[in-house]
């Protein structure tokens, strides 16, 4: 068959939104998409929602996905919808920690239902991975969230582990917050602070760790484009560390993408309805990485704590 028919032929059958994506990814690239609060089930659209994100993401390229807490709201037979609604869904490795909807439900059926520790670490071609969860929570409307002391001391024990390989941290809630209700605002009543409770512990531990290069977090169910009262939006730098918020599955506000490459790393922002990406909120971090070449070994696997 020539190209044109090819061409057309593809463009028929659907198939060529997926390939035209494919043919942009570079082979040497590392690609992990970043899903926040599935939260089943939060809202009656919710189940709708999540759908929506997971057919748009059988049609991406990307090496794993990283779901960053509330897999349930608050109850564990909720996980049953999480499993036929996301696990099920893909044919990519899935990992995920604990929000405080899923302390809500139930740390133990949480982790029977995801067969993944609450906190760990793994290797992906030379970049670090570290998944943390809550494991407790707090305050008026439950939204203040611990790591607890064990977490917080295995956490500073991982980082002196390896000092050189570039890491990222994946929380449910943030430690700096961009958007809402900050520590910085924790007086105000609604709708709840917004917040890890080691917020100021995490923040001077990262300091003393440059290979500590993102935080990304959910919790917020962020809107992107929108700005708090100190300006920070979806993206804010402290040091060398970028603090990314990602939106919230539940209320379909889309999800981000990290991209690592030699030379650094990029987020960008996905519309799972309407199928586009949001370039207007895309962001680059100019830093060298640790990644290694597709053919190099790989440390894969969950190091249980």
């Amino acid at each position: 068959m020539s190209p044109k028919k090819l061409f057309f032929s593809l463009s028929l059958i659907g198939l060529l939104a997926p390939l035209l994506w494919a043919q942009d990814q570079k082979p040497d690239q590392l690609m992990v998409c970043l899903l926040a609060d599935p939260q089943l089930v939060m809202v009656p659209e919710t189940p709708r929602y999540v759908e929506l994100a997971m057919n748009d993401l059988s049609d991406l390229d990307h090496d794993f996905i990283a779901v960053l807490g509330d897999l349930a709201q608050n109850s564990a037979h909720f996980y049953k919808d999480y499993k036929e609604a996301v696990l099920d869904k893909t044919d990519k490795p899935l990992y995920s920690l604990a929000g405080n909807g899923d302390v809500g439900a139930g740390l133990e059926a949480y982790k029977e239902a995801t067969g993944l520790p609450l906190y760990y670490s793994l290797y992906r071609r030379g970049i670090r991975f570290i998944f943390l969860s809550t494991v407790q929570f707090t305050g008026k409307f439950n939204h203040i969230c611990h790591l607890g002391y064990k977490q917080t001391e295995w956490l500073r024990e991982e980082l002196k582990s390896d000092t050189l390989s570039t890491t990222i941290i994946f929380s449910h809630p943030p430690i700096f917050e961009t958007t809402y209700h900050s520590e910085e605002r924790d007086h105000l009543v609604a709708p709840g602070s917004m917040y890890m409770n080691e917020s100021l512990e995490l923040r001077e531990m990262f300091r003393l760790f440059h290979n500590v290069r993102i935080f990304a977090h959910g919790h917020l169910h962020y809107t992107y484009g929108t700005k708090d009262d100190f300006g920070r939006g979806g993206y804010f730098m402290e040091g060398n560390l970028l603090h990314i918020s990602v939106g919230g599955t539940a209320n379909n506000k889309g999800s981000s993408f990290l991209i690592f490459e030699k030379d650094h790393i990029t987020v960008r922002v996905r519309d799972h309805e309407d199928q586009l990406w949001k370039d207007e909120y895309k962001y680059s971090l100019n830093v060298s990485t640790t990644l290694t070449v597709k053919e190099g070994i790989d440390q894969d696997g969950v190091l249980d704590n």
